[in-house]
């Protein structure tokens, strides 16, 4: 009798198969082992997710691949995604539900599957693919190739076959690639910095020097975030730091490279909150830790979204709740200023809004002596305030937006508001002075004594635009004022700058904005330090994002809510300046320019696309007009203008 041929298996691969819950002893896993050694040769068992990346660290071979458990691919898949030895990584679990929108963000995550069978089948394609690939490379060459570049590779391709084809051809695609004239290097990234000035920037006519001020904010702000054609494979953004990106070395000393509560209260793009999202999972078990509900993310956030505030700041890692809060606030801008409602159900932005008013419900206790909820052993924005306190004003002002923005929104994310949480939000006990009229930064707060890192209370006023008087706004600045010491960050002036031009005290505001940034700035380059006698972060972006603020929401006079967009700007320019132009404002789909001069503001409307967003109106003189392309509004210096759509959602 002949023996049957035995299938030469692929010798060139190895799978890597990792569960916290493996026991070789048992023999469902033993049938697991035996099917997958049924496909390739090399198969390797771990526990533990650091076993699985020493091995494919330690890999000789030239391609793998990993088959995880849910849990532990959540954790390890950031860490060996980009790792280019690995071909796939199969998600092996029994709940595929709950991984099926995760493993959708990782492009080399082909499926989560419940059979073994199913997995030994896709390996076994892919493997499939990869040796068709030793034998061939398509180089894509298009006619505008270098002619002695193509002949290269016609006689590669004739002389040398299989792995060590498949090695010239990569080598060749990498120096195609690569291997452009600097001329064309500079007339390509001079292109695309024309398109991004021209998408949106703001223009000052008779101040060369603060133009260059402007101009270098934007750019150091920028080119800190990736455009959508440079992201990485698996379409994730990992935040920003203060210090903008991670300097090799000098990591550490500037933040390394962690992002903060800066990213959201002084810088603000889609893709930061995108971030926040993805880490979703992380901020749930944050909040377990500490016996709460809900999301809460952490003082420093890296990848993982585990906290990562280096050892000997304990207190910081465990008391600065504020963050949270603010990522729901600058859910809150980007709603007012787009009116997404997408963003809020098919890209998880209404589950990010209602898990972090979760955790606050969770979060504050209540005072039978107060007859209020209060807010118990925090830290506040000011970091002076060390031990922790209770009742950070500040705090408590984030965490009752926080709970009211769900309730807002919830027309929308179907996600209903429980009444206890509305009581919580609107019976937050806020510490006061009522002998000077004043916002108390935290309960038993010396306003005579106490010196602080930087603003805290100001920020009520902006950006929080919290109700209070006049009176009370003014008393807030010039309490707090004197108390900040000279050695904290720039985005204090910038917000005390907004403020005495909301109470239109010129000169006080002149005064702000020129320290908010003259001592922070080093030349020839205009790169921001954090603080003023170059001590701190260096490019520090938050700083910058604080004085772009100060020039469009001072200066420019604009307000966003979720109701509409105001604009009122005051009668004064800053500096030398005669004309204030704010190209690319964005709002609802319409992109406006608005041109400030002294005695005269003007609005146009440059494009009106509004996809599935309510038209807009404007309002002038209890009037409500349709806004359309092409409109273009005149109106003196001291005029209100609001626009708003046609019909308010959740109103």
């Amino acid at each position: 009798m002949s023996r049957p041929s035995r299938r030469r298996l692929p010798e060139n691969y190895m799978v890597i198969w990792v569960d916290g819950n493996m026991d070789m002893a048992n023999k469902d896993c033993q049938n697991t082992m035996d099917q997958l050694r049924g496909v390739v040769n090399q198969v390797n068992p771990c526990t533990t997710a650091e076993e699985c990346i020493q091995q494919l660290n330690e890999n000789p071979e030239e391609i793998s691949f990993v088959i995880s458990s849910g849990a532990l691919g959540q954790h390890m898949v950031p860490d060996i995604h980009d790792m280019a030895k690995l071909n796939a990584i199969y998600i092996f679990c029994p709940k595929k539900e709950r991984y099926q929108d995760w493993a959708q963000n990782w492009a080399k995550i082909k499926g989560v599957h419940t059979s073994i069978k199913h997995i030994c089948k896709k390996l076994a394609t892919a493997i499939k693919q990869c040796n068709q690939d030793h034998m061939s490379v398509d180089l894509k060459l298009t006619s505008d190739d270098d002619p002695q570049l193509r002949e290269l590779t016609d006689f590669i391709r004739k002389e040398v076959s299989g792995t060590g084809w498949r090695r010239m051809g990569q080598l060749l695609l990498k120096i195609a690639s690569n291997e452009r004239h600097p001329d064309q290097v500079w007339s390509t990234h001079a292109s695309l910095w024309n398109d991004i000035w021209a998408n949106g920037r703001i223009e000052v006519n008779g101040d060369d020097e603060l133009q260059r001020q402007i101009n270098a904010a934007y750019y150091y702000i920028l080119s800190s975030i990736p455009p959508l054609s440079t992201r990485s494979e698996h379409k994730q953004f990992y935040g920003l730091s203060p210090g903008s990106l991670s300097r090799g070395g000098l990591v550490f000393k500037d933040y390394a490279g962690h992002s903060f509560w800066d990213t959201e209260t002084w810088i603000l793009a889609k893709e930061i909150l995108s971030y926040r999202i993805a880490l979703g999972d992380s901020a749930a078990e944050n909040a377990r830790l500490l016996g709460y509900e809900g999301w809460r993310f952490p003082w420093e956030s890296a990848r993982t979204g585990v906290d990562v505030t280096p050892d000997g700041y304990l207190d910081i890692a465990l008391y600065q709740h504020h963050i949270t809060g603010d990522i729901a606030f600058a859910a809150r801008q980007y709603i007012a200023a787009t009116g997404d409602q997408r963003w809020l159900i098919s890209e998880h932005g209404g589950d990010l809004i209602y898990e972090i008013a979760r955790f606050w419900a969770s979060r504050v206790v209540y005072s039978n002596e107060k007859k209020q909820y209060e807010i118990l052993t925090v830290l506040p924005p000011d970091e002076d305030a060390r031990p922790f306190k209770n009742n950070s004003v500040f705090t408590n002002a984030v965490a009752s937006y926080s709970i009211q923005l769900a309730d807002r929104v919830s027309c929308i994310t179907r996600k209903s508001v429980p009444q206890t949480w509305l009581d919580i939000a609107f019976n937050l006990y806020f510490p006061f002075d009522n002998a000077t009229q004043t916002h108390l930064e935290y309960d038993g707060f010396d306003l005579k004594n106490t010196i602080i890192k930087q603003a805290d209370v100001v920020l009520l006023g902006f950006p929080l635009m919290w109700p209070m008087s006049k009176e009370i706004r003014r008393n807030d600045l010039l309490s707090y004022e004197p108390l900040t010491r000279d050695t904290g960050p720039a985005m204090t002036w910038s917000m005390h700058t907004i403020g005495f031009l909301e109470l239109n005290e010129f000169e006080k505001a002149r005064q702000m904005f020129r320290r908010a940034y003259e001592i922070y700035v080093r030349p020839p380059f205009n790169v921001w330090t954090e603080a003023q006698d170059g001590i701190g972060a260096v490019n520090f972006i938050t700083g910058a994002g604080g004085f772009l603020q100060a020039i469009l929401f001072g200066y420019g006079g604009i307000r966003l809510t979720l109701d509409q967009l105001e604009v009122m700007p005051p009668p004064c320019l800053p500096n030398q300046a005669k004309k204030l132009i704010f190209h690319g404002l964005k709002y609802h789909g319409a992109i406006l320019d608005l041109t400030i001069e002294n005695q005269r503001y003007h609005l146009a409307v440059r494009i009106m696309n509004n996809n599935n967003s309510m038209p807009l109106v404007y309002e002038y003189e209890q009037q409500q007009v349709p806004l359309t392309n092409n409109t273009r509004l005149s109106y003196q210096i001291g005029t209100r203008l609001i626009i708003r759509p046609s019909i308010q959602f959740c109103a």
